[in-house]
């Protein structure tokens, strides 16, 4: 209780002391301010940038994903006759892909794209077709909103169906009456037996849609355009997706799939895996050097009010040199001054941080909100902003504390 009493009665002089001479105060309290400032609304700054960013790739689909797509095999010069003979990307590849760890394997998309003359009783346009297979349309973040997905027989057999996004709707079919109608793609006249959900992300909120062309999607199953459109009886693909939720077995499932394949493709380096989670991390590894920038603009912002402290209660100090003196004649101890101008020192940078972390929120939501983004901030940004001012504030009120409960009764007494 005594010690209760005593950090009370030390609070309250400090805090008379810091509101009798407020303009000092102010003036000290100023860099511990802007420090914070400047330390929390950089971290929130690019915690949001990244915060949108991961948004991002989970509208596409999520970041549990690992590509394989094809190559050349031959960057320079003419190919050699096994790699002419090479017969690429194609599905034994995502067939054997998924065998090596199908209790870590959540799905599996094939994609193989084709362009056609797309004629329907509305319009008449060259455009991409996408052959689908597996669960593409899980993978890649789609959903659908009228009708339904491609059946296994429909899958296997290449059936004539398709299922259309809105921009394609409103090309082919502006009557909205598209579920059971019918598309011309080339020569081959197609069903529509569904439709996909709007794809809407905004980077910023006055930019256009990001995905405005995922929604000029006309789906047919892969072996439609495989072995109809392309007559390929491989069965090649642009595109294999694994979705494996479990980021532990990546790297290794990665590795296990390079040596599958290129087994596959007779030792030929014509393909390539591309992790989307490792691409999102080195994407984040970026932005934790402008996090270093910011926190080192934080620490000079700190270091600098710091200086200026140590300066302004060295000069308050010469003031206070009787006051002092009468402490310690009544009976202060040296390490009781000590605590008290320590215990000032400290209220002040506790208040600052306050307003710097105020101030840090303010900036933050305006530099967000001018480029159009949505304001994400951490617990971590805010311990340290404050937990910096904090170290700074203690170790620049050293000197002076110290200095003060140094001092000699008798000589601060006769201190004019």
């Amino acid at each position: 209780m005594t010690t209760s009493g005593a950090f009370r009665e030390r609070l309250h002089g400090a805090w008379v002391e810091i509101r009798e001479n407020f303009g000092r105060s102010l003036l000290q309290a100023i860099g511990v301010l802007l420090g914070v400032a400047s330390v929390l609304g950089g971290f929130s700054i690019s915690d949001s940038q990244r915060r949108r960013a991961e948004q991002m790739f989970v509208k596409m689909g999520g970041l549990d994903k690992l590509n394989v797509m094809p190559r050349a095999a031959m960057r320079e010069g003419q190919p050699t006759a096994l790699q002419q003979a090479n017969l690429g990307l194609r599905d034994a590849d995502a067939i054997g892909g998924e065998a090596l760890q199908s209790n870590a394997i959540q799905g599996v998309s094939r994609q193989k794209g084709a362009r056609a003359r797309i004629v329907s009783p509305y319009a008449d346009q060259d455009r991409s077709v996408s052959g689908i297979g597996g669960d593409y349309i899980p993978t890649n973040g789609y959903g659908i909103g009228q009708g339904r997905n491609f059946s296994t027989a429909e899958m296997e057999a290449g059936a004539p169906v398709a299922i259309l996004g809105t921009e394609a709707i409103h090309t082919f079919f502006p009557t909205g009456e598209v579920l059971g109608a019918s598309l011309k793609i080339g020569d081959i006249p197609v069903t529509i037996i569904g439709t996909f959900e709007e794809r809407v992300f905004r980077w910023r909120e006055d930019q256009g849609n990001q995905f405005w062309w995922r929604n000029r999607i006309i789906a047919v199953p892969a072996n439609l355009v495989q072995r109809r459109m392309n007559g390929d009886a491989y069965r090649r693909l642009d595109r294999v997706t694994f979705r494996i939720p479990d980021m532990s077995v990546m790297s290794g499932f990665a590795r296990q799939l390079k040596n599958l394949v290129t087994a596959n493709h007779r030792l030929q380096d014509d393909f390539r895996l591309d992790d989307v989670a490792a691409r999102v991390r080195r994407m984040q590894s970026q932005g934790d050097v402008y996090n270093l920038i910011f926190l080192l603009s934080g620490v000079l912002a700190l270091v600098g009010g710091g200086i200026v402290n140590v300066n302004i209660q060295m000069a308050s100090l010469r003031e206070r040199v009787r006051e002092v003196g009468v402490k310690m004649a009544i009976g202060a101890s040296g390490r009781e001054i000590f605590k008290s101008f320590m215990t000032e020192a400290l209220l002040l940078t506790a208040l600052g941080g306050l307003a710097g972390l105020i101030l840090g929120v303010g900036f933050s939501w305006i530099i967000t909100k001018s480029i159009g983004i949505p304001l994400y901030m951490t617990p971590a940004s805010f311990v340290w902003a404050y937990g910096l001012a904090a170290v700074f504030g203690f170790l620049f009120a050293l000197v002076p504390a110290w200095k003060a409960s140094r001092l000699s009764p008798m000589e601060a007494l006769r201190y004019e």
